[in-house]
């Protein structure tokens, strides 16, 4: 059973590294996330380590952590906050978040300032008796007592941005971007919220010396399935590690686009990322035969996902299209500057970024209602 703990703090650690270390088009809301992940990594290890009995090799890893523990409230709700606004603002009344911890702090300074037999004392018994220890008394409150305060102040959180949640993912349901977010979101509030409710639940156990279920331990295997669930669902949701589109203006005045140019699109960053894709198409890089979308995403620094989910919403069509509409209009003005009066129409479709001349000549037609050897003809009657 306690192998569960340790699988979802291996998982939970590996999170906590990717979300840290992968560039983000949230980095904010990123941060939050690994920040959770890294508590609830480090909650899970001490878990495996004390209920799995092995705290006399792990003697360090005692005590201290409790001040980190009282911070789950803090990015879970900075986490919500970020996504739904997109945008973090630092505001006085968040300090409330911070109560836990500042207890934590007392009661952990206490110990350690007490005379080694009293911190020596609580390590052995801890060793000694795991499924108690939650009932050692520091200075303000009781181990238990932390362990309540922390999960009520998470799952008053929750509660707190449920209803700007609820009104968040009723809007761009059409984007599949946001459907993604939308469930992502759903699934990681109801988790944390189980989670929530089942520690509150252990805790009232412990203090009460009650079952609230059937069978004594019925409760902590709940929490500890809940705690690897959380941990391991993100690979169900690997867009996370990149981040999600944020919600812009779109400032549309020169794009071949459908929709309206003031309208709320849940779309990139669209003025930063256009200003990047026109800095890149001035070097002509869609005329190389190997220009995909994913090559493009990395000379922009974005996931190709994002970028395609870009094009789309701001210009209307496929990256496909557009690289070629791009090389299309190169095409033109080769022809119409005199290219095949001194070179082939198969160095035209390689200059161009083809292949070979049948794909070329087939993407032209679509693009100008001629082929190339009539547009050329049309020209040179213009003359």
């Amino acid at each position: 059973m306690y192998n569960i703990l340790l699988l979802a703090s291996i998982f939970g650690f590996v999170l906590t590294t990717l979300l840290f270390l992968k560039k983000s088009t949230q980095p904010k809301a990123t941060m939050f996330l690994g920040s959770f992940y890294f508590l609830l990594s480090v909650y899970a290890l001490q878990a495996y380590i004390i209920d799995g009995g092995y705290l006399a090799i792990c003697t360090w890893f005692f005590l201290w952590p409790l001040i980190p523990y009282n911070l789950f409230a803090v990015p879970i709700y900075f986490y919500f906050e970020t996504i739904i606004a997109d945008e973090f603002k630092w505001k006085k009344r968040y300090l409330i978040l911070f109560l836990p911890c500042a207890l934590s702090i007392i009661d952990v300074v206490y110990i350690y300032l007490q005379p080694s037999e009293v911190y020596t004392e609580m390590l052995h018994n801890a060793m000694t008796d795991p499924k108690n220890r939650l009932h050692v008394s520091y200075w303000l409150l009781d181990l238990d007592q932390h362990m309540l305060m922390r999960h009520l102040w998470q799952f008053g959180a929750l509660l707190i941005v449920l209803p700007k949640l609820l009104h968040f993912i009723k809007v761009g349901t059409g984007d599949g971007l946001k459907v993604i977010l939308n469930k992502w979101l759903l699934v990681f509030w109801f988790g944390l919220t189980l989670f929530a409710v089942f520690a509150i639940f252990y805790a009232f156990e412990n203090m009460l010396g009650i079952n609230i279920f059937e069978g004594g331990s019925m409760v902590p295997i709940i929490l500890y399935l809940i705690m690897f669930s959380i941990g391991v669902i993100p690979i169900y949701f690997p867009t996370i590690l990149r981040g999600f589109p944020k919600s812009v203006k779109s400032l549309q005045k020169d794009a071949i686009g459908t929709g309206t140019g003031t309208e709320l699109k849940y779309g990139l960053e669209e003025p930063e990322i256009k200003r990047k894709l026109e800095e890149l198409n001035k070097k002509k890089g869609y005329l190389n035969q190997d220009f995909t979308v994913t090559k493009c995403a990395s000379e922009l620094n974005i996931p190709s996902h994002h970028l395609s989910y870009f094009i789309k919403q701001y210009y209307g069509q496929s990256f496909t299209a557009y690289k070629n509409n791009l090389r299309m209009e190169h095409a033109k003005e080769l022809i119409e500057t005199g290219f095949l009066d001194s070179n082939t129409m198969e160095s035209l479709a390689w200059t161009c970024g083809f292949a070979n001349r049948s794909s070329f000549s087939k993407v032209f037609k679509s693009a100008t209602k001629y082929s190339p050897s009539e547009f050329e003809q049309r020209r040179k009657v213009g003359k």
